[in-house]
């Protein structure tokens, strides 16, 4: 596991290390926030490849071995909203990324409950047959079940230009790095997600995607391209096309 020094942004935790890998929707959930916070920690990528999350360090913080992991001294978190909302009630000087008022928290929370109990299984349920049976392509199913989660979240933008209300908030970071990850693997089609697609544009346009969701995203997509297939003659036989599961390759374009 490599050791790096976070952004350099205001907000130095010292007593704070982040175990993170980039590829992970849930660990670009954090990094943005913490980039839009303009707090820096200490951050531990992980190689998953080579069952780093499963060593004894690991294990020890967090038994399901997933990632991300949070050390504040004594406290360790494992989840990525609670991590970053512990983050934000602390630290956060921005009121409308984490409102103060106990009503508009509530709809974030709801957001973010939301986020992990739709969105972020549905990613699992594409993603991991790829990355890890050997599957080649996005099932018809779970394709169909994105594109229903789609047109619930184009339902929930209308009329508002942030899923809170008035601004963004740590929902939409949340919700945008669950749903860039979708997008590689089931398309937002513009057309009939015109809304959604709006949204997920200018959320790309932050600093914050960039510095924390760019790169990890890019990987996510070379891995999904090369999926977990060893028998490269197989692979050049029957490439994984990318225009088949995707249109725009994770890179939003408004045209």
């Amino acid at each position: 596991m490599g050791k790096v020094g976070s952004k350099n942004i205001t907000t130095s935790l010292f007593n704070c290390t982040l175990w993170k890998t980039d590829t992970s929707p849930a660990c670009r959930a954090v990094m943005m926030g913490l980039d839009a916070m303009n707090i820096s920690l200490t951050e531990v990528d992980v190689d998953m490849d080579q069952a780093e999350h499963r060593s004894p360090e690991i294990v020890a913080m967090n038994p399901l071995q997933t990632l991300p992991i949070l050390k504040d001294k004594e406290l360790i978190l494992y989840d990525s909203h609670a991590i970053t909302m512990y983050i934000a009630s602390l630290y956060c000087e921005d009121t409308k990324l984490l409102p103060s008022n106990p009503a508009s928290r509530a709809l974030i929370d709801q957001l973010l409950h939301y986020d992990g109990g739709i969105l972020y299984p549905h990613y699992r349920s594409c993603a991991y047959p790829i990355l890890y049976e050997n599957c080649r392509f996005v099932m018809p199913q779970q394709t169909k079940e994105v594109e229903y989660a789609y047109q619930e979240l184009e339902t929930l933008l209308k009329g508002r230009s942030w899923f809170s209300g008035t601004y963004m908030s740590l929902a939409d970071i949340a919700i945008v790095a669950t749903v860039s990850t979708l997008n590689v693997l089931v398309p937002v089609n513009k057309d009939r997600y015109p809304v959604l697609f709006s949204w997920m544009f200018r959320m790309s346009q932050k600093p914050f995607y960039t510095t924390g969701n760019l790169k990890g995203l890019n990987e996510f997509t070379k891995r999904i391209d090369t999926g977990n297939v060893k028998d490269l003659q197989e692979l050049k036989k029957s490439p994984r096309s990318s225009v088949t599961r995707r249109s725009t390759g994770g890179k939003l374009v408004d045209n």
